[in-house]
């Protein structure tokens, strides 16, 4: 998995031809230390320097995909040393993410809702729910011989988990059944940017009536430090009454593959995905 644990921003003023002084960042990122990730944050904002100094355009948005996605582990899973089964990781906006290396999750994105006066029945055959014709359709994508996967109803749409056996990130394999059910092509690349299998595990802040959190990882002030502690604490208090997701069906046989047994514990667990509660 490319999930980064050192993280270090270089940041400085420079001068553009023009006579304008930008000021530029660039982070750096290492596995295994922040002397590697200084270097090479250092190497990155170089390579920015050098661009302004001749007149030229930045990468627009620093060009995405250009780097791992920026997130704090706060917990390894299983695995051997330096290979762990997966990691817990808090993205941006301060929910706790499974990055599995090869139980495939993939979510899907609500159908859209007709426009006012339009007939499902030319679209799916019948009178029923956008829901349920989704989940009919994802029914029909997954039959065999993709194998075996647990359904769960997000606050968003569907989730799947391929559970007979697992799954290589980034593979044609992979990403050709996540196409073929639909999920986001910016999901489908985040996934192979990060050679892992990404599922939410716990509530988005707004879907429980909290903010963002204060800050971005990694928190040097101990001012934002302390701010994003009492953040977590009363996230944590709000989404303690909600589910991320609920589980559905079974889709295919039910067979668990002993590399996923445990990711589905503790995805089921973490995400309340048994319990009744509502879904954020």
């Amino acid at each position: 998995m490319k999930i980064p644990r050192y993280w270090i921003r270089r940041e400085g003023d420079v001068s553009h031809p023009d006579g304008r002084s930008l000021r530029l960042f660039a982070w750096g990122w290492s596995d295994t230390s922040t002397t590697e990730a200084e270097t090479r944050a250092g190497e990155r904002f170089q390579s920015l320097e050098q661009r302004v100094r001749q007149g030229l355009d930045l990468p627009r948005g620093y060009a995405y995909g250009s780097r791992p996605v920026r997130e704090q582990i706060i917990e390894e899973i299983g695995g051997a040393a330096g290979r762990p089964d997966a990691l817990l990781t808090r993205n941006s906006y301060g929910s706790v993410v499974l990055n599995a290396a090869r139980a495939m999750f993939v979510d899907v994105d609500a159908a859209p809702q007709p426009a006012a006066g339009f007939s499902l029945k030319s679209l799916f055959g019948g009178g029923t729910k956008a829901s349920d014709a989704q989940l009919d359709a994802l029914r029909e994508s997954l039959r065999s011989p993709w194998g075996s996967f647990r359904v769960y109803r997000t606050a968003g749409g569907y989730r799947l988990l391929a559970t007979d056996r697992p799954f290589t990130p980034g593979s044609s394999e992979s990403e050709s059944l996540m196409r073929q059910v639909g999920a986001d092509p910016a999901f489908i690349q985040l996934c192979r940017i990060q050679d892992s299998f990404r599922a939410r595990l716990t509530p988005k802040p707004w879907r429980v009536g909290h903010r963002a959190p204060p800050g971005d990882f990694p928190r040097e002030d101990p001012r934002v430090e302390a701010a994003f502690a009492t953040w977590l604490q009363q996230y944590e208090r709000a989404a303690a009454s909600k589910a991320t997701c609920q589980f559905v069906e079974t889709i295919g046989a039910s067979t668990v593959h002993a590399e996923v047994a445990p990711i589905v514990k503790l995805h089921d667990e973490r995400t309340k995905a048994n319990s009744n509660l509502p879904l954020a």
